[in-house]
């Protein structure tokens, strides 16, 4: 249990200097290389010869990371970024449908604007509680039946919300799709661990062209679909690409190092093989000779300990996601931990802010109407137009700046696929969230602003929010190691779920009174700030391996290395 990772720690501590310590291939946990020292000469000592000992230098080892390195970029990866890329893809319809499903709420049961906003915050609060949630199960599990498992949680849910009878019956519904939700960056990190390290950051800007599409689709569908039929019909024709989904995820690999961290070495290997021979069938690039070997496995004490009570596994298996967690804060990693956690609160504030923000002003706005009915934003009576079979009434202008707007994000990638090796992820991070200021500055003159000008605005910060939105799930993942990464992930996500729980109180409510200025306001002050965040991020992951084992690491246990993730020199730590 707990006590047996703390004496096998304490024992590595006592071990002689002398000794190597590697995760072998067939080994248990850590596994001690004797000394190839001589014995000090005795009274019976006898000389030694080259015939009588033979020297033996240490067997080559290697890793999950110098194998795909090796292995290079090719059709394997090509397949692998479109099926994790149809996760993002339906991830991001089911998110952008929030800003049609909420009037549409009001025109189906004629809620009052603050219930619209919390048919957004239910679908944040289920995905507050899954991210963590289906992240822990990825690491424990593997990433493969989280992914699988998470694809068919959202079909299920998001096809039943569809046939809701009440508000209150959608809204769990749509609290359940969320849960669901949650576990979507699984599929982030499924692609990021079949990457190579060279040119890991732009493949990984590239899969979110996927959201892009997404959210392209569904303002596209939304203005297909609402003019004529219900919203209803919107929301089982989302569900697609997750059906889709649902068909291609028992063909793909379980990731070599989720593999390889658990000890599953075979496994590994299989799976190294067999990208090796579908990225060169005619010449597959042979795996290094040696022993695989991989980090420091996060519970290896506690899977291998055969000898325990089976109540003291019982427990120390019901404690393991507690300690993934802890293990996120502990001494040399709390600083970076808590700083991200900062930023995937605010970018997710900031996006989400301005999806809502959007669809919020031209579904309230006069100005956006061709029949001079008012809505509440610029001074009419708060009131929604509504069609006859209980779907907003949005005229032609409307939908086209909604579908505009969504399409803000393919500047915002081109952007992120540009900085994100050039000047690296921190000063990334920084110049996105600084550039998000400009336009949420220039929208406080929003009263004086004619329609095609707040529709710019928008598009410019919608832009650099989906910058900042792409590195920040680039440089996450990057700087904690394979044991970790998707609780990690699935934290930081929770984080960013509380942020889009929150943000209908500024985007939808506050906008609703008549109080604007106050938010828009509110959001360039916080983007202001994470800019400054960002820029004094501790390290720096670009070009550097996942999992990297650094000698200039931060945290020593005795003849035991802890490195979390991608490290840098020590010098600019």
């Amino acid at each position: 249990g707990a006590r047996g990772c703390e004496s096998r720690l304490h024992l590595a501590k006592m071990r002689p200097s002398s000794a190597r310590y590697v995760d072998m291939e067939k080994g248990d946990g850590l596994v001690e290389q004797p000394s190839s020292s001589p014995p000090p000469p005795g009274p019976n000592s006898t000389p030694a010869t080259t015939s009588q000992h033979p020297t033996v230098g240490p067997e080559p080892t290697w890793t999950v990371d110098e194998a795909i390195d090796e292995i290079g970029f090719g059709p394997f990866q090509l397949v692998m970024l479109c099926v994790t890329g149809l996760a993002w893809m339906g991830d991001a319809m089911e998110m952008m449908l929030l800003s049609f499903l909420g009037p549409a709420a009001r025109c189906e049961w004629g809620i009052a604007p603050w219930q619209e906003g919390m048919l957004t915050s239910v679908v944040f609060v289920g995905m507050l509680v899954g991210a963590p949630t289906w992240g822990q199960i990825a690491d424990w599990k593997g990433r493969k039946l989280a992914f699988f498992c998470t694809t068919l949680w959202i079909f299920i849910a998001g096809l039943a919300s569809s046939f809701a009878g009440s508000f209150d019956e959608l809204c769990a519904w749509r609290a359940i799709v969320g849960f669901g939700l949650g576990g979507v960056p699984v599929a982030f990190s499924v692609f990021m661990e079949f990457l190579p390290s060279g040119n890991r950051g732009v493949w990984l800007t590239i899969i979110e062209t996927f959201w892009t599409l997404g959210s392209v689709a569904a303002a596209g569908l939304a203005w297909v679909v609402l003019p004529h039929h219900s919203w209803r019909l919107l929301l089982q024709l989302s569900t697609a690409p997750l059906a889709l989904l649902l068909l291609l995820i028992p063909f793909i690999s379980e990731s070599p190092y989720h593999s390889a961290a658990v000890g599953d070495y075979a496994a590994a290997k299989a799976t190294l093989t067999r990208m090796a021979k579908a990225n060169a069938p005619r010449n597959p690039v042979a795996l290094p000779k040696g022993t695989l070997v991989s980090p420091l496995r996060f519970q290896s004490s506690v899977a291998r300990d055969e000898g325990a009570w089976r109540f003291e596994r019982f427990v120390s298996t019901a404690c393991k996601p507690f300690r993934r967690i802890a293990t996120l804060l502990e001494k040399g990693q709390r600083k970076q931990t808590l700083m991200l956690w900062f930023i995937f609160f605010a970018v997710a504030f900031s996006y989400y802010g301005v999806v809502l923000l959007t669809t919020e002003v031209h579904v309230d706005s006069n100005a956006a109407r061709g029949d001079g009915r008012k809505g509440g934003t610029r001074g009419g009576d708060d009131a929604v137009a509504c069609t006859g079979h209980g779907s907003p009434d949005l005229d032609y202008g409307a939908y086209r700046d909604i579908f505009v707007s969504s399409t803000a994000e393919l500047p915002g990638l081109v952007l992120a696929a540009l900085s994100v090796d050039l000047i690296g992820r921190r000063n990334s991070l920084s110049s996105s969230m600084a550039l998000n200021v400009v336009p949420l500055l220039a929208l406080l003159g929003y009263a004086t602003f004619p329609i095609w000008l707040e529709t710019l605005a928008l598009f410019l910060s919608r832009a650099a929010s989906m910058w900042a939105f792409t590195v920040l799930y680039i440089y996450a993942p990057e700087t904690v190691n394979t044991s970790v990464r998707a609780t990690a992930m699935g934290m930081g996500n929770a984080v960013a779920r509380l942020g889009g729980m929150l943000c209908p109180l500024f985007a939808v409510e506050m906008v609703e009174s008549g109080r604007m200025t106050g938010a828009i306001a509110f959001f360039a002050a916080l983007a202001c700030i994470t800019s400054i965040v960002a820029f004094f991020l501790p390290i720096e992951t670009a070009g550097k391996r996942l999992d990297q084992m650094d000698e200039t690491a931060e945290e020593r246990h005795g003849d035991v290395e802890l490195t979390y993730g991608a490290t840098e020199p020590t010098s600019k730590k």
